[in-house]
């Protein structure tokens, strides 16, 4: 696999960890913008330490521009419902953070563990570039990534290769590179 591949996904989940985690003081001061969830109905439970989203859920994190969409969603946290052990999405899962995306059935996110789990024929792409497989799973501290596949489905990955043009700085754009000099001598 490509490690441009490796370095899209693991970007995109670690952005998806973070918001999972912006209980974190710090982070709360660097924020300008609230994380915004919006669903159909959110039940929360002190005994069981969670709270679950259910219909049309929305997580938006504007500061990150990053956008979690699913029928579900479901937050495990620890005994004083102070720090988010857990979360896991479900259910048409997709996650948008800008040109980065991916889709899946299920997506889990272990804190503790800086691990998060793609499920349900997980796709996750950056413009044309394509990963997919039965799960897909990151492992954000040590910056690498495991895609499975399975007896009905192989792992799949399409990788279009960087154009010239794309690659080329904007002082190379046509127009703005430096004028030719006139020849020397002669009138």
């Amino acid at each position: 696999m490509n490690r441009r591949s490796w370095v899209v996904t693991a970007i995109m989940l670690v952005n998806l960890v973070l918001l999972v985690d912006s209980g974190h003081a710090q982070e709360q001061q660097k924020r300008k913008s609230p994380i915004t969830i919006t669903s159909d109905r959110l039940e929360v439970n002190r005994k069981l330490h969670s709270a679950i989203y259910t219909g049309n859920v929305m997580a938006d994190d504007k500061d990150k521009d990053l956008v979690i969409l699913s029928d579900n969603m479901e937050f495990l946290f620890d005994e004083k419902m102070e720090r988010i052990e857990k979360g896991v999405a479900t259910g048409n899962v997709r996650v948008t953070n800008g040109e980065k995306k991916a889709t899946g059935d299920q997506l889990e996110l272990f804190r503790d563990e800086d691990r998060a789990v793609l499920t349900g024929d997980p796709r996750v792409w950056q413009n044309n570039d394509l990963i997919t497989g039965t799960k897909i799973t990151i492992f954000l501290k040590e910056d690498r990534a495991i895609v499975e596949g399975g007896p009905s489905k192989r792992v799949t990955a399409i990788l279009y290769p960087k154009s010239e043009g794309a690659e080329r700085s904007k002082s190379e754009e046509p127009g703005k590179a430096d004028k030719p000099t006139a020849p020397k001598g002669g009138s």
